[in-house]
């Protein structure tokens, strides 16, 4: 079973109080992570962070810090969020990333659920704008793949066009060349870096609903879950294995190509993890209840009333990996049990708790949860 960590960086704040802080922190985290023996390190984005949390957006610029920082562990975003890029600088940052790490880039994309986010980068961005939305977010994801695979690439959507009209190139030295033009009519781009990686990275989506991961297993990506408890991630999984075998043509395996994201925090006993983590975890499932979804949280068949509050007695034993290292051992082992899980995502930091406690949960996990599942399979 492999283990990687992840933060949205704004959560790794402890005493930090500049941009300056938390990058130095992030730096300290991810070193560490390497020692312990890490898969990966994965990085959020977020922008205009309204209380002070989410003002370091850029994953693959603070992945390249990292990369040069560390010789092994992978680099990984979860995720980019697609509608918000621009898809040639997306394609080319990565690339570069990509090739600056010697291909230890995981690529994860995500279409964005905050509204107050998405309509800042493209009026097709606002997840309140479903099928504008969901378009959007799979052209980008189209037009990077091209670009990847392709030496030279041309795509007409409803959002992009490449080349644009009118575009022309000569030079006295260089012929006409009709791989990409035509006289001096340019109708075909050429976008380098390719990714060290071949045909590219793997590939990722972030998913929280039946549609979300069909549409994962209709483009290939890799799907990873977030919130729901156990019993939900085998459904999704198993949807999941039945689309992407139906579109690939051979059997997908329960929990192939999928991992698991669960916020996390290990302390000697439950009392002291949720005193140190609860205020911290909760204010991020707060956050984002509105716009995600209560459904997010739910078994299958399983319907809240509306005075069920999503407080820490009900998220706990459904979405958390916090208490003990027996009592997360047990929750791993649960989710190894019922979703044939493979790969876990630890998001290890949480807003108040300092660096040094941070990075003791992380110490802790690795010390006395991942050996329990060492050469598991």
């Amino acid at each position: 079973m492999k283990f990687a960590a992840f933060t949205t960086v704004a959560g790794s704040a402890g005493e930090a109080t500049t941009s300056e802080d938390f990058i130095d922190n992030l730096r300290q985290q991810t070193i560490l992570a390497e020692e312990l023996g890490f898969e990966a390190m994965w990085l959020g984005e977020h922008h205009f962070g309204p209380y002070e949390v989410g003002d370091l957006p850029n994953p693959i610029l603070l992945g390249a810090d990292l990369a040069a920082r560390t010789s092994r562990i992978r680099i990984g975003q979860m995720a980019n969020i697609a509608p918000w890029w621009h898809p040639i600088r997306l394609a080319e940052d990565l690339a570069i990333l990509d090739n600056m790490s010697g291909g230890r880039v995981e690529v994860g994309f995500g279409r964005g659920i905050w509204p107050y986010e998405g309509p800042q980068f493209h009026p097709n961005a606002d997840p309140r704008k479903d099928r504008e939305n969901r378009e959007l977010f799979q052209e980008t994801l189209e037009i990077v793949r091209k670009i990847w695979t392709n030496e030279y690439f041309s795509h007409r959507g409803e959002n992009y066009s490449f080349p644009v009209e009118d575009t022309v190139f000569s030079h006295p030295k260089y012929p006409s060349n009709p791989a990409w033009q035509d006289g001096d009519r340019v109708t075909k781009l050429r976008v380098t870096p390719k990714p060290y990686q071949k045909p590219h990275p793997p590939l990722w989506m972030t998913v929280s609903t039946d549609r979300s991961v069909t549409t994962a297993a209709q483009l290939g990506l890799k799907a990873c879950y977030w919130q729901p408890p156990a019993l939900r991630i085998r459904q999704r999984m198993e949807l999941y294995a039945q689309v992407r075998s139906e579109m690939e043509g051979r059997p997908f395996a329960l929990g192939e190509d999928q991992a698991v994201m669960r916020s996390t925090y290990v302390a000697p006993s439950m009392e002291e993890a949720r005193r140190d983590a609860e205020e911290g975890i909760m204010s991020a499932f707060i956050f984002n209840d509105p716009f995600r979804g209560r459904q997010v949280f739910t078994n299958p068949g399983e319907v809240l009333a509306d005075e069920v509050k999503l407080d820490w007695d009900f998220l706990e034993p459904r979405t958390l990996l916090v208490g003990s290292p027996e009592n997360v051992v047990e929750k791993v082992q649960e989710l190894r049990e019922v979703c044939h899980l493979d790969y876990l995502l630890v998001e290890f930091t949480h807003m108040g708790i300092p660096l040094s406690k941070t990075l003791k949960n992380l110490e802790m996990f690795a010390a006395k949860v991942m050996p329990q599942f060492a050469g598991d399979d």
